[in-house]
């Protein structure tokens, strides 16, 4: 409050003008102070309002007045609602081209679609392909396989070229086809021949002119072969698919073992020890020596089993056929010493002559009856000598005198 001086009153003094301007000095203070009290709450009161809106989301509130930045507290963002989220699509692969210099007749070599590499030439192309396929068609058969046919199930086409591979020469693509069949695999058509045995049976019958204890073998049996075909298909070296093709016979199929047992009993040897007598048409054999004494018989002796007649002779004796036949055998056979075997082809008799000193006939030559043969020691010797003769009736050794003439 402004202070007025009445009439009459006194000058105001110093120490009133001191006052006066103290009092209106603490009055601007107190003006200035509410003045920074206001600003400072609408300070705390806008700094709040920013805050508040930093952790919603919220766009930065704009003032009419200059703010000091304030960075706000981390915090970590709540996950947004699924509804909300945005996904960022995948970006479109970009086909890079590449600027190669080709020769002008380069093609592609093309697989279903999909480029192998770049050659040449579409000459160039279709020789590596078939070096490739001679090579590797024939790859890891066995012995018992033989290739049918071979080729590709996939398309081969010759393309100009994409830009996208190498120039590769003939040398190279032969090998880059070979280091991965997976690249152009080979299918194969490869025929296996299997040889199959079947199985024999064996049978054994009782021969009543052999001599018990003695068994001989009629037929040693055949085995039935079969010849199986079977076509098996490859793709590259894995086997997916085999049929059997055809199979064939091979032989006169089976023949089973056949056996006779003997079921003659032979007693002491003499000129009707043995079995009975079989009648065989046409064979009337003479005595194969023209004089001499029988000194053995068939049948058992103290050595064992006669199978023949012991004919002691002088040397001047000849030795003959004792029918007409053909010379199967005519030489040494070990201990016995000089062996001559006649068949008598029309009976299928065979006469067996042991011990003669030396042979005159040669093997397969065919003699009369009577027919001189073989010698006997030299005559001036003046030595006798020992003949062995069997006959053998259907492989079977009887007893001759049954045959021959007596004496």
């Amino acid at each position: 409050m402004a202070l007025k001086r009445g009439h009459g009153e006194k000058s105001p003094s110093l120490w009133d003008g001191k006052m006066l301007y103290y009092i209106q000095m603490e009055r601007q203070r107190e003006k200035l102070i509410r003045y920074a009290a206001l600003a400072v709450t609408a300070f705390l009161a806008v700094l709040g309002l920013v805050l508040f809106l930093a952790m919603r989301g919220e766009e930065r509130l704009e003032v009419g007045f200059a703010l000091p930045r304030i960075t706000p507290t981390p915090k970590i963002t709540p996950t947004p609602t699924p509804a909300l989220v945005q996904v960022t699509p995948a970006p479109t692969p970009v086909q890079v081209q590449v600027e190669r210099n080709y020769p002008p007749e380069a093609v592609d070599l093309v697989v279903d679609g999909r480029v192998l590499f770049t050659v040449e030439s579409a000459q160039v192309a279709r020789e590596a392909v078939q070096r490739y396929l001679g090579e590797t068609a024939r790859q890891g058969l066995d012995d018992d396989q033989r290739l049918l046919r071979a080729g590709f199930d996939q398309t081969l086409t010759l393309e100009e070229p994409s830009g996208l591979g190498e120039l590769l020469g003939l040398e190279e693509a032969v090998s880059t086809l070979k280091a991965d069949e997976g690249l152009l695999p080979v299918v194969r058509t490869v025929v296996r021949c299997v040889i199959e045995r079947g199985e024999r049976e064996s049978s054994a019958r009782v021969n009543a002119r052999l001599l018990t204890g003695s068994r001989i073998y009629r037929s040693m049996g055949v085995y039935p072969y079969t010849l199986s075909y079977y076509e098996t298909k490859y793709r590259g070296q894995a086997a997916f698919s085999e049929v059997k093709t055809n199979e064939f016979a091979v032989g006169p199929g089976r023949v089973d073992v056949l056996t006779e047992d003997g079921g003659c009993i032979v007693g002491e040897a003499s000129p009707t020890t043995g079995p009975a007598k079989v009648q065989v048409a046409g064979f009337q054999p003479q005595w194969p020596v023209s004089s001499g004494t029988v000194t053995g018989f068939f049948g058992m002796t103290d050595e064992g089993m006669s199978y023949g007649v012991e004919i002691t002779a002088e040397s001047v004796a000849r030795v003959v056929a004792p029918e007409e036949g053909v010379i199967i055998y005519c030489s040494q056979r070990g201990s016995l010493g000089l062996v001559i075997d006649i068949l008598h082809d029309e009976t299928g008799c065979i006469s067996r002559i042991i011990g003669c000193q030396r042979s005159l006939v040669e093997l397969y030559q065919r003699v009369k009856k009577g027919e001189q043969v073989g010698a006997l020691p030299d005559p001036a010797s003046g030595r006798m000598t020992t003949l062995h003769y069997e006959l053998l009736l259907d492989g079977i050794p009887v007893n001759p005198q049954k045959y021959l003439p007596k004496r």
